[in-house]
């Protein structure tokens, strides 16, 4: 059993992985904290091995990211939002946001856009390369975003919203999901009646991020408009927000009726967390934060898997703030910080691995990151 094992290494990390592979969907077992019993998150035609998905996140979920996660045992992973204009346009760092690594399980495209016709084509292009599952961000509070009309401010109009999803669903042969917040502010928490609004129209699911766009990311996530909608629709509603421990896992899925749980910002800084959410929810086993050191392993081989999909130039970049966030869960942390600034190459990113590993966990524990971006 996982809870008698005294020491969780990378060997046991490929254990559970391989676990979770060979496991038939549908037979998992009981789903832990008073969930039903075998039942498993189903959108469309996809039977997710797992209630627990990651949610996209601004440069968080790309390639990379998304296999790390799929090994870890998620049962669906995300693109980061893209524009569907942009898409239209060919824009070359549009379309690297859709370059779609075949998986074991299913990987949703996230277009944002407001036009019926401009995210309709999106669509199709995201399928083309390779989506599984087309997601509409209505949620995304960024006052770029929203002054196009699009994220949060597409929420507002349920007509108008219903009317780009419409033409979404007839335009591809896949399911179309939805990321809602509460509302636009306390005087609207519409969420319930725009996720009605989208199951008539065709949507297969909808997650809600349970804050207002006024919110942004501060105070607490409303998780009772989340379940509000669930009572409201027919279709899997998966709640998202202030998910960030095993403890504020339980507090928000237990009872909750909901069909599954979308991870961000928990996951940000601590891979582990993803396995301890799919053997809490899944299997209904609590496992420990694994030691200090396997947590810097799995961010080794994240930003080793950087390095073989970006090619060391810009992997040195994109690779940094994962370094950093890990650099600031360790002794001696301003010293390795002045190595990271100067750090160019795979080899030196591996060096800073090693002394990171040697300097040991620093006395305040390991560093959580504050991720406030393209979170809808």
């Amino acid at each position: 059993m996982v809870e008698q094992r005294k020491k969780i290494d990378c060997a046991t990390i490929i254990e559970y992985t391989v676990r979770m592979k060979g496991t038939e969907v549908g037979k998992v077992g009981k789903a832990v904290l008073g969930q039903r019993e075998g039942s498993a998150l189903t959108i469309g035609q996809h039977v997710l091995r797992s209630k627990i998905v990651v949610a996209p996140m601004v440069g968080i979920t790309d390639a990379p990211f998304r296999t790390l996660a799929e090994e870890l045992g998620a049962g669906m992973v995300t693109t980061e939002m893209v524009s569907s204009e942009a898409l239209v346009r060919n824009i070359p760092a549009a379309l690297d946001k859709i370059d779609i690594t075949p998986l074991p399980i299913p990987t949703a495209a996230q277009i944002m856009g407001a036009s019926p016709e401009a995210m309709a084509e999106a669509s199709q292009i995201c399928v083309a390369r390779g989506a599984d599952i087309i997601d509409v961000n209505l949620g995304c509070p960024v006052r770029k975003i929203v002054n196009q009309g699009a994220g949060a401010c597409l929420a507002r109009d349920i007509s108008r919203a219903a009317a780009v999803f419409e033409a979404i669903v007839s335009a591809v042969d896949v399911p179309v999901t939805a990321k809602i917040r509460t509302g636009w502010d306390e005087d609207s928490l519409i969420a319930p009646e725009l996720a009605a609004a989208l199951e008539k129209v065709g949507v297969a699911a909808v997650t809600v991020h349970g804050r207002s766009r006024a919110q942004g990311y501060r105070g607490l996530a409303r998780w009772d408009i989340i379940r509000k909608v669930k009572e409201r629709v027919a279709i899997p509603v998966l709640g998202n927000g202030d998910v960030m421990d095993g403890p504020s896992l339980a507090e928000r899925w237990t009872d909750s009726g909901l069909d599954g749980i979308a991870i961000a910002r928990g996951v940000v800084g601590n891979f582990w967390f993803l396995r301890q959410a799919v053997e809490q929810v899944d299997h209904g086993t609590e496992i420990p934060m694994a030691p200090f050191a396997e947590r810097v392993q799995l961010a080794r081989r994240h930003v080793r898997r950087l390095l073989d999909y970006y090619g060391e130039h810009k992997a040195s970049k994109v690779g940094k703030k994962y370094l950093a966030w890990t650099i600031k869960g360790c002794a001696h942390a301003a010293r390795l910080r002045t190595s990271l600034q100067e750090a160019t190459t795979g080899s030196e990113m591996e060096r800073i691995f090693d002394d990171v590993l040697e300097s040991g966990e620093a006395t305040s524990g390991w560093f959580q990151p504050t991720f406030i971006s393209g979170e809808g």
